[in-house]
């Protein structure tokens, strides 16, 4: 782990520290000494901000999948003489909702670095350049159950018609790292993604342990998921740590994204047509490293994203670090609980060019487009193209009707949204979670 001679490295600080005299100086480090964190297990003690701590979230919206057809049930539709076509094995299957409990880890790291490494071999030592992340894990006792979800007045309508699918005791924790980016390609003139999965390299993990610190010891992926992480408190700054590995890193690449998954069970089900798929809860890091193949590894990997003020810029950041886009929501008006209830959300599939969407068009129209169409009849509410849409705000709310219910469309955007020039950023980018 980085030392407190790091509070001397960057950039106004190396100005103030240049400044002091060398008794100030011994006095500012024995400062920050004690003001650094213990990482547990007998390790070094870290200066402030070197470990960067990114808190379990979770929320009811995790535990709940969208209405939807029932997987592997195939029923004839029809409309039977005595009963609602709702009660037949088709109606009974088309607006199921599974429920999982859920349960998060804390996630903290001490940032993404580059060294070229001594390996031992059979016949020496053998230099191997590396990109790699140290990180914590720890257990906080983070959950959501169904019990808890069910008292929250919101989601009152989740008491019932529910199917459950996993429960917090069941924790399959298996941590996985994946480093993305782009490298630009000198000949066809043009960015190219790359991507890389972290690797079990307990040579490589050997050597990183006896840079960063001996007295702690770091876990590759196996060996960290079969580690017990019994619950602690916040204030208890122990930890399993672990470290992950990237080598063969094109050094052209620059836009640096690491995806982190398994420190959460949430997923979502995802249905394209016929097809159904999960996705799940990722933790995405983003990164900024201005450099070339040139000693790669004395460039610097700066945490989060460039600051730009240009629009066409901000358009190519949003392209690299593949923020998503704005969302169209449906929501069911519920006047039982006096509220909105979201039953699909489907990508608005605004265009980066002119920063437009083709759908808005369609519905301001007052005409569901193919995808609604879609994504709301598999909720399980029959609409086709020629259902009657209203405009309640153009461009942003529309409403339609049916089978006696009330509808809302609503365009809700996620990190960015167009403006006059181009799109401005609305949250901040250096971490978020996402679904993929």
């Amino acid at each position: 782990m980085t030392l407190i001679t790091s509070l001397t490295i960057k950039d106004t600080r190396k100005i103030f520290v240049q400044s002091l005299t060398l008794p100030a100086i011994v006095i500012l480090m024995i400062t920050a000494a004690n003001a650094q964190t213990d990482p547990g297990y007998g390790g070094r003690r870290l200066a402030p901000g070197v470990l960067k701590v990114i808190p379990p979230a979770l929320n009811a919206r995790d535990t709940v999948s969208l209405p939807g057809p029932m997987p592997g049930i195939t029923a004839t539709q029809y409309t039977p003489k005595l009963r609602s076509p709702k009660d037949t094995l088709y109606g009974l299957s088309q607006r199921v909702v599974f429920f999982r409990d859920v349960w998060a880890y804390e996630f903290a790291f001490t940032g993404l670095r580059q060294a070229t490494l001594d390996i031992p071999t059979t016949g020496g030592k053998a230099k191997q350049t590396v990109w790699y992340m140290v990180y914590r894990v720890r257990n906080l006792g983070t959950s959501l159950s169904f019990e808890e979800v069910k008292k929250d007045p919101d989601f009152a309508y989740l008491t019932k018609d529910l199917r459950r699918n996993e429960t917090i005791a069941e924790r399959n924790f298996l941590p996985r790292l994946t480093l993305e980016g782009w490298v630009f390609d000198d000949i066809a003139k043009k960015y190219s993604p790359v991507k890389y999965r972290d690797e079990i390299d307990p040579a490589a993990a050997s050597v990183i342990q006896n840079i960063e610190d001996p007295n702690v010891p770091l876990m590759d992926a196996v060996h960290l998921s079969s580690a017990a992480l019994r619950p602690i408190a916040a204030k208890d700054n122990t930890g399993a740590w672990g470290v992950a590995i990237w080598s063969n890193v094109n050094p052209k690449i620059d836009f640096v994204s690491v995806f982190v998954s398994g420190f959460t069970n949430a997923y979502r089900i995802n249905r394209n047509g016929d097809s159904i798929s999960t996705v799940h809860k990722t933790l995405q890091l983003n990164f900024w490293r201005p450099g070339d193949a040139v000693d790669e590894t004395h460039d610097d990997i700066e945490f989060g994203i460039p600051l730009v003020d240009d629009p066409q810029r901000q358009v190519l950041i949003t392209r690299r670090y593949n923020l998503p886009g704005p969302l169209l929501r449906v929501y069911q008006q519920n006047r039982e609980i006096n509220r909105n209830v979201l039953i699909t959300e489907f990508d608005a599939k605004f265009n980066l060019k002119d920063f437009t969407s083709p759908l808005i068009p369609i519905l301001d129209k007052g005409r569901l487009p193919s995808i609604g169409v879609e994504k709301i009849s598999q909720s399980g509410v029959e609409v086709d193209e020629k259902t009657a849409i209203e405009s309640l705000i153009a461009g942003r709310k529309w409403t339609f009707q049916k089978d006696g219910k009330t509808f809302l469309l609503d365009l809700e955007y996620q990190f960015w949204e167009p403006t006059e020039e181009g799109i401005r950023f609305i949250k901040s980018l250096d971490s978020f979670w996402i679904y993929r």
